[in-house]
């Protein structure tokens, strides 16, 4: 396998252990970048140490001849920003390795979404894309939704950033002016407001693995979110779900139809949906790896990930199958009801040896911090990671946890 590679475009967050996998079967990595630098909060997660080349994208045309010289056995993703460039490049570099490049923007924008779900009678949340008011208000009286709760978000956002939820009798209005013409945190101007029906329900994140457009279900997780006055979507935990059980079957079936829709054929997705009274219903997709810690915790809880599937596939021709818990794994998101500064958290630096279950914890403030009020996932104050094959330990451990963030105190 000498002088085999891999591209990896944009290799930040998750994207980053990308590399590291395939140095281990013998295959190096080419970096490409989307922007000189990474953008703010990727920057701990860029190693450039990990690529035998780095090329910044100028002109895909230009860069995509330089890359074809190398032979890649893939052009792939690795943070939600490179998708787009990455599956173009890919498309020049070795057409059909990737995903359908003509619905590229249904697989990063939500309303492109929507529109490929519709176009192929996917069921799917009322919502509209627009930059005016009074659009938005026709929209609503003509849907029936004056008396129901909406959701207010960025088209291309992510991490529920800047995403608003107005009951019936709130003044929608102040969620859809703070968004609209805003720069997110990807660095995406936001021209146009997505405003849905709420999804009411439980919410579970679906991660997958495609080869040539049959689908492998890499596993399913269990939301817990909170909401905090027109906040909506802060992050309370994480669950791994059991293989067998009965929502998995409905959820890979609707999930395989999304896929279809948005056009995903090869490499990983993230999809989050919702079940509702009438069936599953999507709220988001992307053809990219789940973000975070969740390569660690999948492959904590099933000894697989979407990362070592992707090698398998691009290394070994392979496929997996459905996955098998072999552990309970949840990730414990701690939040502050307010900004200022942390007190009574020195319990944090005991957690390991308070919790049976403990695994690791990405907690980054300590007494004394200043701290945000948490509003999304962004804003949380870290979490802890449990895993055990006891079920009963693990709820315990996460009743302590619990007492502990009821005990911090933010002034």
């Amino acid at each position: 396998m000498t002088g085999r590679s891999i591209v990896v475009v944009d290799p930040f967050s998750a994207g980053g252990a990308i590399a590291p996998a395939f140095a281990r079967r013998g295959v190096s990595a080419i970096a490409v970048l989307t922007t000189e630098r990474p953008l703010a909060g990727l920057t701990s997660t860029w190693n450039p140490y990990d690529f035998r080349e780095i090329h910044v994208l100028h002109d895909l045309d230009e860069l995509a001849a330089k890359l074809a010289a190398h032979d890649p056995i893939a052009v792939v993703p690795g943070d939600e920003t490179g998708v787009e460039a990455a599956e173009t490049l890919s498309e020049l570099i070795a057409p059909g390795r990737s995903n359908v490049l003509t619905l590229s923007s249904a697989r990063r924008d939500k309303w492109q979404m929507a529109v490929a779900l519709r176009t192929a009678e996917v069921p799917h949340l009322r919502q509209i894309s627009s930059d005016s008011v009074d659009e938005v208000g026709a929209w609503i009286r003509r849907e029936h939704l004056e008396d129901s709760p909406i959701v207010l978000k960025p088209q291309a956002g992510g991490g529920a950033n800047d995403v608003f939820v107005a009951m019936p009798g709130d003044d929608w209005r102040v969620g859809f002016d703070w968004i609209l013409g805003c720069v997110n945190k990807r660095n995406v101007r936001d021209d146009k407001v997505l405003v849905r029906e709420l999804a009411v329900g439980t919410e579970y994140e679906v991660d997958t693995y495609s080869i040539d457009g049959k689908h492998e279900l890499v596993a399913v997780w269990r939301y817990a979110k909170g909401r905090r006055g027109d906040r909506f979507g802060i992050y309370l935990s994480n669950t791994l779900v059991a293989p067998g059980e009965p929502v998995v079957g409905a959820l890979f079936e609707y999930v395989c139809r999304v896929l279809d829709a948005t056009g995903v054929r090869n490499g990983p997705a993230h999809v989050e949906v919702m079940t509702t009274p009438d069936g599953p219903r999507l709220i988001e997709v992307g053809a990219r790896l789940a973000g975070a810690e969740q390569q660690e915790l999948t492959l904590l809880g099933t000894g697989e990930s979407q990362i070592t599937r992707m090698v398998r596939h691009r290394v070994d021709g392979e496929t997996a199958g459905r996955y098998e818990r072999r552990q309970h794994v949840k990730a414990v998101y701690l939040s502050s009801p307010a900004a200022g500064e942390l007190g009574n958290s020195v319990r944090f630096d005991e957690l390991a040896s308070l919790l049976p279950s403990y695994r690791s914890d990405a907690l980054a403030y300590r007494e004394g911090s200043r701290v945000p009020r948490t509003d999304d996932l962004g804003t949380s104050l870290g979490s802890v990671v449990l895993a055990t094959t006891d079920p009963r330990q693990l709820e315990r451990d996460v009743a302590v946890v619990r007492e502990i963030e009821a005990g911090l105190i933010v002034v």
